[in-house]
């Protein structure tokens, strides 16, 4: 044997051992090994990290090419002329599914958001910890996501912030119903919409996206200026369910622009649904409900 010969053998017979490590590494230990590769999951840390979103699926391409991305700094807003919100909030949850990141608060139709001049139903709500929007470069401690859908499929999210404070008995209602990992349980009264809107009607508008893969566009924002608190053993509980901080980086405005509208007066009490008109309580936001 020439020294080509011996050289050649030496190669192929490494080739053949790094083959074998990927079918390994591929298969897992005691599983079957597998040609194909292992898909990587969305999440925000490690390969599947926010910074790689846009590589993991072509389906995810916004994630990297959208001009419209959420979550943004919300600064150099301008007064607007968009006008109260109106939240026809009134049922339970039926139902709370969670996934690897999330605990989902799923609702059924009958729960109308209405901007003056679309109406959205409540889909779901689920909340971030840390925040994932700031305001004038100050992030809160969580940001709760309440997902709106109207009859044309267009999107809507209002965004609550959360400081440090008190506990709130809405996160600990979420924190309390949340299911094992990739299970659902029946919802409740502690889930009640009506129990998420703020009393102060002020908030923030621009146009973005969904804040995780696909990332689609167009989504209407809708950010609260209220901060309500939150205990820091709930932050605590929440980053526990979805192990670690769910908080995508914030993205660029590309020249977007952000309008905000300040309540002439806060919210008091709840009303009672029916009237078949929306209550604006004298130019805020309202918090339409059961009385009681």
């Amino acid at each position: 044997m020439n020294f080509i010969d011996g050289l050649n053998m030496k190669l192929a017979a490494a080739l053949l051992v790094g083959l074998a490590g990927a079918a390994l590494a591929v298969g897992g230990c005691g599983g079957q090994g597998s040609s194909a590769a292992v898909a990587v999951e969305w999440g925000y840390s490690g390969p599947g990290a926010p910074e790689n979103w846009a590589s993991l699926s072509e389906e995810y391409a916004a994630c990297a090419e959208g001009r419209r991305q959420s979550p943004v700094d919300i600064v150099g807003y301008r007064a607007g002329a968009a006008g109260p919100l109106s939240f026809a909030y009134g049922s339970a949850a039926p139902s709370v599914r969670r996934d690897a990141a999330f605990t989902h608060v799923e609702y059924a139709p009958g729960n109308v958001f209405t901007d003056g001049q679309r109406s959205f139903q409540l889909k779901s709500a689920h909340l971030h910890a840390p925040s994932e929007h700031r305001i004038d470069g100050l992030s809160f401690a969580a940001e709760m996501h309440l997902v709106h859908e109207d009859d044309e499929g267009g999107l809507a999210v209002v965004g609550l912030m959360y400081n440090l404070g008190a506990p709130n008995p809405v996160v600990q209602a979420v924190l309390d119903a949340a299911p094992e990992p990739g299970g659902s349980v029946a919802g409740g009264n502690a889930l009640a919409a009506v129990s998420y809107v703020p009393d102060e009607g002020g908030y923030y508008r621009y146009e973005g996206s969904k804040t995780t893969p696909p990332c689609s566009e167009p989504v209407v924002w809708y950010v609260m200026k209220e901060a309500l608190t939150v205990s820091p053993e709930q932050v605590d509980g929440l980053q526990a369910l979805s192990g670690g901080p769910t908080n995508r980086p914030l993205q660029p405005l590309n020249g977007r622009g952000i309008t905000v509208y300040s309540s002439a007066a806060p919210c008091s009490g709840k009303f009672r649904l029916g009237s078949g008109s929306p209550h604006t309580c004298g130019g805020c936001c309202c918090r339409l409900g059961p009385v009681g």
